[in-house]
C-alpha cells in the first residue's frame, strides 16, 4: 500500500531508458529460446552495522550517476496489536506528515525538487521507504530519512486527515470489488488465528480506534535504528556513504531489543471450503494449499511448480481449463509467501452457466496431475528460465536492486541471498518438483472460497 504522495518520475531519464529496457527484454527472450538465461551482474556489496544497531548495505554500481536510498523497518501488519489492525499502514502515511525540522509533505517535495522520486509501502512483514535521485543529492535523502526516524511529530489533526485517506483506500480496495472480498475471506480462513489472516489495510472499525498515543508507541517501538536496514545503491563509494550515514544516523538512540516472534501455520487435516454470494458477473474459485514461509528449502521448487501450472497461456492450468475443456475463462496460480508461512494460490474464473463443482474438480485434478505424472524436461527448463529472467528484469533499475538487497536482509536474514538468487533455480530437478507437489498439493491441505453471483443456488 503506497502513501498518498503522487508517483514521481524523472521523465528525462525514463524516456531514454525505455529503448534500453526493450532491447534487454528482446535479448533475454532470445537467450531463453536458446535454453539460456540472462546473466546477473552484481556490483560490489559492503555491509556495516553502526553503533546504534542500524544495518547498512552499500551496493556500488557506477553505471549511471543515480542513487537509490531504501530504508526497510522490520515491522508490518503482522506486528499490529489486536484491535488496532491497519496501524502499520497508517504509520507509513504519518511518516510524510512532518517532523521537528521538516514541514508536512515537505519530505517528498524536497526529493522531487532535487530531480528524484520517492514513495513507501506497507506489507505484512515490513514497511519500506525509498528515494531514487541524482547521485549528488545522496546527502539530502539520508538527512531526510534520519530526520523522520528520530524526530517525527504526530498530531491529532494529521492523524484525523490521514485516517480518512487510509479509509478511502480501504473502500477503493474492497467496496464494489467482489474478488477482493473473496480473497479476504480466503485469507481469513487459510490463516485463521494468525496475524496474516488480515492484510495491511486492516479493519475499518480498528482504524477508527487508533489514537495519537497508539501511533507514538508504535513509532517508538519499531522505528528505531536497530530495527532498520538501510540500503544505498548506485554511483557511490563505500567509505563516503558510511561517513554520511554516521553523520546523520549515528547519534539516533538505539531502541529496545524486540523479541523474535515466529508465527506457525494453522493446523489442518481436511479441506476447508466456503461460498460467498455477491454482485459479480464472473464467478471465481480462489484457493490455496498451505506451504512454508520464506527461506524454506522447498520454496524454489514450489515456485517452479507454480510456473509449470501457471506460466502463461501455454502452462498447464490455462491449457487444460481454458483452451482444451473450455470450462473456465481464466485459471492459474502462484505462491503467496510471507516470512513465516505461505500458500500456493490457485484460481479459476468461469461463466455463470458452468457448474462450480465441475470447475473446482477440473482445477484440482490438473494440479494433482503434477504430483502423479512425470514432468517434461522442457516444461521444467522453461519455468526455471522464466523465474530467473523475471528476477533479473526486476533489477533493471537501481531502486529494484536496493529493494531486493533490503528484502534479502530483512526477510531472509542474509543480504547474500540477493547474490545467490541468480542460481536459485539451477539445481531444481523433475524429482524436486514432483516431491513438493506430492507433499503440499493435497486436498486436506487446501482452503477454497467460491464466489458466486447473488441469487444463485449454494
Amino acid at each position: 500500500m503506497e502513501t498518498p504522495q503522487p508517483k514521481r518520475s524523472n521523465r528525462s531519464v525514463l524516456w531514454l531508458a525505455v529503448p534500453v529496457v526493450v532491447l534487454a527484454v528482446v535479448a533475454a527472450l532470445a537467450l531463453w529460446q536458446m535454453g539460456q538465461t540472462p546473466a546477473l551482474k552484481v556490483g560490489s556489496i559492503n555491509k556495516f552495522t553502526i553503533d546504534n544497531g542500524l544495518t547498512l548495505l552499500i551496493y556500488q554500481d557506477n553505471t549511471a550517476p543515480v542513487v537509490s536510498v531504501n530504508l526497510l523497518y522490520r515491522v508490518g501488519s503482522r506486528d499490529e496489536p489486536t484491535g488496532k489492525r491497519g496501524m502499520a499502514h497508517l504509520m507509513e502515511h504519518m511518516m510524510f506528515k512532518g517532523s521537528k525540522n521538516i514541514k508536512p509533505e515537505e519530505h517528498a517535495k524536497l526529493i522531487d525538487q532535487a530531480g528524484g522520486r520517492s514513495n513507501a509501502f506497507t506489507s505484512d512483514d515490513v514497511t519500506g521507504y525509498w528515494a531514487m535521485l541524482p547521485q549528488e543529492k545522496l546527502e539530502l535523502a539520508l538527512r531526510l530519512e534520519a530526520e523522520r526516524m528520530e524526530n517525527l511529530i504526530i498530531t491529532q489533526e494529521n492523524l484525523d486527515a490521514e485516517r480518512e485517506v487510509v479509509k478511502e483506500e480501504w473502500r477503493v480496495r474492497l467496496e464494489n470489488q467482489p474478488v477482493s472480498k473473496a480473497f479476504d475471506k480466503f485469507r481469513d480462513i487459510a490463516f485463521a488465528g494468525t496475524p496474516y489472516a488480515k492484510g495491511p489495510e486492516g479493519y475499518m472499525e480498528d482504524l477508527d480506534s487508533i489514537t495519537v498515543e497508539d501511533l507514538q508507541n508504535f513509532y517508538k517501538m519499531y522505528y528505531a535504528p536497530n530495527n532498520g536496514v538501510l540500503v544505498v545503491a548506485g554511483d557511490v563509494e563505500a567509505n563516503s556513504v558510511l561517513a554520511l550515514v554516521q553523520k546523520y544516523f549515528g547519534a539516533i538512540p538505539k531502541g529496545a531489543t524486540l523479541p523474535v516472534v515466529t508465527i506457525t501455520q494453522p493446523s489442518q487435516n481436511e479441506m476447508r471450503e466456503e461460498f460467498l454470494q455477491l454482485a459479480v458477473q464472473l464467478p471465481v474459485i480462489i484457493g490455496g494449499y498451505a506451504v512454508p514461509g520464506t527461506g524454506h528449502p522447498d520454496q524454489p521448487a514450489l515456485e517452479v511448480a507454480g510456473l509449470i501450472l501457471s506460466g502463461g497461456q501455454s502452462a498447464r492450468l490455462y491449457k487444460s481449463l481454458v483452451r482444451d475443456s473450455q470450462i473456465s475463462v481464466g485459471a492459474g496460480g502462484f505462491p503467496l509467501v510471507f516470512k513465516d508461512l505461505g500458500t500456493m494460490l490457485i484460481y479459476a474464473f468461469f461463466t455463470p452457466d458452468k457448474d462450480p463443482a465441475q470447475v473446482k474438480e477440473a482445477l484440482l485434478k490438473e494440479i494433482e496431475r503434477l504430483a502423479n505424472e512425470p514432468i517434461d524436461e522442457k516444461e521444467l527448463q522453461k519455468a526455471k528460465n522464466q523465474l530467473t529472467a523475471r528476477y533479473i528484469f526486476g533489477l533493471d533499475a537501481i531502486s529494484g536492486v536496493a529493494n531486493k538487497l533490503a528484502e534479502a536482509e530483512v526477510i531472509q536474514g542474509d543480504y547474500r541471498e540477493f547474490e545467490r538468487a541468480k542460481t536459485r533455480y539451477d539445481n531444481i530437478t523433475l524429482a524436486d518438483v514432483q516431491r513438493v507437489a506430492q507433499s503440499y498439493f493435497k486436498r486436506e491441505n487446501l482452503t477454497i472460497v467460491t464466489l458466486k453471483p447473488e441469487g444463485g443456488a449454494q
